[in-house]
């Protein structure tokens, strides 16, 4: 904060739209959905990726003019659906999706594609509120190790784009950690656990703020466009 009386120097850096998939398949059936569990998208997840698309093509938010998803399918299908809408002027819906293998949902190794019953009969994964620098699974990542890949991939896709906005397709475990990047919240604290809708806009904005960078947060778990695919 600035003191009183003096003129607070800020500017918007870049902007941050991470949005989380729509409904999967592995949701659906109860799968880990690693890499080798994602099969993408239901049909009411494909809806609701198109519910989305259609926000978008409004014009009622913000123009995009770079577009990175996470390579796992469902992230990946449910940003191509809404790509089309996305661009801003003679560029819209010609941006080509930019895959960043840290923006993956956590990794939790040998688990992926089983179902959850059975993983958590077999490994008995760890509580990554209580251990949060333990692997919740022998293999896989810890809640710490998560966070800290996640908010450096985010921290270098914003000053990567400079002056741009970026649709970030991803993972709800990717807006929470986001929120923790956010807010400051070190791994150790055990009241973070945030859910967001599937296809819910969470919007960030890094700032320059009295010559610090800092991250703000304009919006979160915004699904106001699931209205229409729940009433159908």
């Amino acid at each position: 904060m600035s003191a009183p009386g003096e003129m607070a120097d800020e500017q918007t850096l870049s902007r941050l739209l991470i949005v989380r998939h729509g409904e999967s398949v592995a949701m659906a059936e109860g799968i880990v959905g690693g890499p080798r569990g994602c099969r993408g998208l239901t049909d009411r997840g494909r809806a609701q990726a198109a519910a989305l698309r259609d926000r978008f093509a409004s014009g009622r938010e913000p123009e995009v003019h770079v577009a990175y998803s996470s390579p796992l399918p469902r992230a990946r299908e449910t940003t191509d659906i809404v790509l089309p809408a996305l661009g801003s002027g003679s560029d819209r819906g010609k941006l080509e999706v930019r895959l960043h293998d840290d923006l993956e949902e956590m990794r939790l190794g040998p688990a992926d594609g089983m179902t959850w019953e059975a993983a958590r009969e077999r490994f008995g994964f760890i509580q990554p509120m209580d251990q949060p620098y333990t692997p919740v699974v022998e293999g896989g990542e810890s809640r710490a190790g998560f966070r800290h890949r996640v908010a450096q991939a985010l921290n270098d896709i914003a000053a990567a784009h400079t002056g741009k906005t970026v649709f970030v397709g991803c993972h709800g475990g990717i807006s929470s950690a986001a929120m923790a990047m956010a807010f400051g919240i070190p791994p150790s604290h055990r009241g973070v656990g945030v859910v967001t809708a599937v296809t819910a806009i969470t919007e960030l904005e890094l700032l320059e703020f009295n010559g610090r960078r800092l991250w703000q947060v304009r919006r979160f778990n915004d699904a106001a466009h699931l209205a229409a695919v729940e009433a159908a």
